[in-house]
């Protein structure tokens, strides 16, 4: 499961990598997914004075407090397999299989960029996503061969390593990511594939292109 708290003491090469992806894409795809996800919660409608959501995987929890700046109506919840050194509000640490939460205590379920570094647990995380939730928000990766995984794999890299986040060998297919939907029996209410999150950055645009990056809306039941 993705977190910037996997790795508590971090080598020069790790600190590196971090500085530069902070620099080049972090902030801005941070930017870009918050806004992408206030809009997926605008359009369910969902009519309550307040609106529960859980960020499963939530790292340094800078998307889930977007949100909750973004979205009045909206209470967020962040949970993940690592304490919580920071003392952030909100933050439930879990065993990255079971959720400690009672049946549909929340609208929402958000998994960003989380599934494909669990591949071992993803029927578990979607099978509590789906009992603890009346909607998932499902932010990953496609590949299409081996090439885009490549691609992919090293802006894990870029991304991830210097957090010691798990590098996966593999990415949702299309085929696939429907076949995982169908075996939950859950209902895919909207795709929004390409999104396009390094468009700010001269020619890396043209080679980590938006068919490589989706979100999906789904209902639970």
């Amino acid at each position: 499961m993705s977190s910037p708290l996997a790795k508590d003491k971090k080598s020069f090469f790790d600190k590196l990598l971090i500085r530069f992806h902070k620099n080049a894409s972090h902030s801005n795809r941070i930017a870009i997914l918050s806004t992408l996800f206030t809009q997926e919660i605008n359009e369910l409608h969902i009519e309550n004075e307040s609106i529960s959501l859980l960020d499963i995987g939530c790292g340094d929890m800078k998307i889930t407090k977007i949100l909750s700046e973004q979205h009045q109506q909206l209470e967020a919840t962040g949970v993940d397999i690592y304490p919580n050194t920071q003392n952030w509000k909100n933050y439930v640490a879990f065993d990255g299989k079971t959720l400690p939460f009672e049946d549909k205590s929340f609208a929402i379920v958000l998994f960003s960029d989380v599934l494909h570094h669990d591949a071992e647990n993803i029927d578990q995380l979607l099978k509590e996503a789906k009992r603890v939730a009346n909607f998932i928000i499902i932010k990953d990766h496609f590949e299409y061969g081996f090439f885009s995984r490549t691609l992919l794999q090293l802006a894990d890299i870029v991304g991830n390593y210097g957090y010691g986040v798990s590098i996966p060998k593999r990415y949702f297919t299309k085929k696939r990511f429907q076949e995982l939907l169908k075996k939950h029996q859950l209902t895919e209410r909207k795709q929004q594939c390409p999104v396009y999150l390094y468009n700010h950055i001269p020619l890396v645009k043209y080679i980590f292109k938006g068919k490589y990056q989706f979100v999906s809306v789904i209902k639970t039941a």
